[in-house]
């Protein structure tokens, strides 16, 4: 295995872990959350795991269509960023300093796998 197959694995595989335990604890635990579950939290939950899933398959056979992959999911982490800082938006999907961090580092892994596979 190469670099880029293994940046593949363990970003795709944290980033699906990561979206299945955000859904599985803000969905199914039964907590009141209800500011955080709006139609466009799920939906990026989604996209990681869509996305994300993708990344790791490109691991082990590469796909056509990682680019894409990478730049949809760079683009909704760097909104989930920008979001952050706008204290007023109860539903932001990153509500806090740990998420953020966790975010900063999958953003930073995307980048560099957009770059290794360019």
């Amino acid at each position: 295995m190469n670099i880029e197959q293994i940046l593949s694995f363990v970003l795709g595989t944290v980033i699906v872990g990561e979206a299945i335990l955000l859904f599985v604890g803000k969905y199914l635990s039964g907590k009141k959350d209800d500011d955080w579950k709006t139609r466009f939290n799920l939906n990026t939950l989604l996209i990681d795991i869509g996305f994300g899933t993708i990344i790791i398959f490109n691991a082990f056979e590469g796909m056509p269509f990682i680019i894409i992959a990478l730049l949809a999911l760079s683009i909704t982490h760097l909104y989930r960023e920008a979001e952050y800082f706008k204290k007023e938006k109860k539903s932001r999907f990153i509500t806090n300093a740990s998420l953020f961090v966790v975010n900063s580092i999958k953003l930073i892994g995307l980048i560099g796998l957009f770059f290794l596979v360019l």
